[in-house]
């Protein structure tokens, strides 16, 4: 028997922690055979299984796992729907773009952020808006961060006019992540606001880099 098969029957052990290694251990070995099973240990009745289970699944990038990690989404503990939204950034399937957008809603700002950052990578302008309110709006300013990441990777100019707003933001690291993705977009309605914050912003990690972004468009 495989090394493979070993870990895959470790997952009907009775013991969770056993079945937690074993599916952490597949995932980094990144063998497709262990897909089925890790879809199957999404519903194990304990929560670390579940979430090593979820992890495991976007190592291995697989898309037969994304219908399966969209329900993970639901679960009701935060901590597996917290991995769910990272694996199905990692796989980048286009059918996640739906349920990871209703997941920045969730409750749990862990979520929020993750959800934004797997957004991010699957680079779908359907969720731009959303994001863009997130960047802005969310009370959290990692979640607020995220999202401002998120919009830089994506590139669409509709985020403009609230990545502007968010260049305002009480903390600096939202601010810079908003200049950053304001220079990535590349609209010229960001310079005026981006050459304030180049010379007046009290953090001179923001300045730097809406310097860096006025460049980018051409204004530096």
């Amino acid at each position: 028997m495989s090394i493979i098969e070993d870990h895959i029957r470790a997952l009907k052990d009775e013991s969770p922690r056993v079945r937690q290694v074993a599916a952490s251990a597949l995932g980094n070995m990144g063998d497709t055979r262990a897909v089925d099973p890790l879809i199957e240990a999404l519903r194990d009745e304990d929560v670390m299984v579940r979430q090593a289970s979820a992890s495991a699944l976007g190592s291995i990038g697989d898309s037969r796992a994304v219908v399966p990690l969209t329900e993970a989404l639901k679960d009701k503990d935060w901590s597996v729907r917290w991995q769910a939204a990272p694996a199905l950034g990692s796989i980048g399937d286009s059918r996640a773009v739906e349920p990871l957008t209703e997941a920045l809603k969730d409750e749990d700002r862990m979520v929020r952020r993750q959800a934004a950052r797997a957004l991010g990578r699957l680079s779908d302008s359907r969720i731009s808006e959303p994001l863009a309110d997130l960047a802005s709006k969310d009370e959290d300013r990692w979640v607020r961060e995220a999202a401002a990441e998120a919009l830089g990777r994506i590139g669409d100019p509709r985020a403009v006019d609230l990545l502007i707003r968010a260049l305002e933001d009480e903390h600096y690291g939202v601010r810079w992540r908003a200049a950053q993705a304001l220079g990535k977009i590349g609209d010229r309605r960001a310079v005026e606001p981006l050459a304030h914050l180049a010379s007046k912003d009290q953090a001179e990690a923001v300045r730097k880099t809406a310097s860096e972004a006025l460049k980018e468009l051409g204004s530096g």
